[in-house]
C-alpha cells in the first residue's frame, strides 16, 4: 500500500507542476530518462547531459513548430507532447514487464 500511495502522490505532484508551469516543462521530465539510457546513473554525467539534451530538444521543438506550417506557428507544447507521451508509455510498459 505504501508503494502504491507513493506512486500516486508522485504522479499527482508531477501533474500539478506541469499544469501550473505548462507542457513545455514536460522536457524536464523527458530529458533525464533519455540521458540515463546513454550515460547510466552517474550524476556527474546525468545532470549536465540532461541540461544539454533538454535544451537541444527545446531548440528542435521550436524549430519544428516554426517550419511545419510556415505562415502559422504551432504550439511548442504540442510538439513536446508528441515526443513525451510515447516515451512515458514505453517507460510504464517496461516497468510492468519487470514485475
Amino acid at each position: 500500500r505504501l508503494i502504491l500511495l507513493s506512486m500516486f502522490l508522485a504522479t499527482l505532484i508531477s501533474a500539478t507542476a506541469i499544469a501550473f508551469v505548462g507542457t513545455i516543462s514536460f522536457i524536464g521530465l523527458i530529458a533525464p530518462h533519455m540521458v540515463r539510457k546513454v550515460v547510466g546513473c552517474d550524476y556527474r554525467f546525468l545532470l549536465p547531459g540532461s541540461a544539454l539534451l533538454g535544451s537541444a530538444l527545446m531548440l528542435f521543438a521550436d524549430l519544428l513548430s516554426r517550419t511545419v506550417r510556415t505562415p502559422a506557428v504551432l504550439p511548442i507544447g504540442a510538439i513536446t507532447s508528441f515526443l513525451g507521451a510515447p516515451l512515458f508509455l514505453y517507460l510504464i510498459l517496461k516497468k510492468g514487464k519487470r514485475r
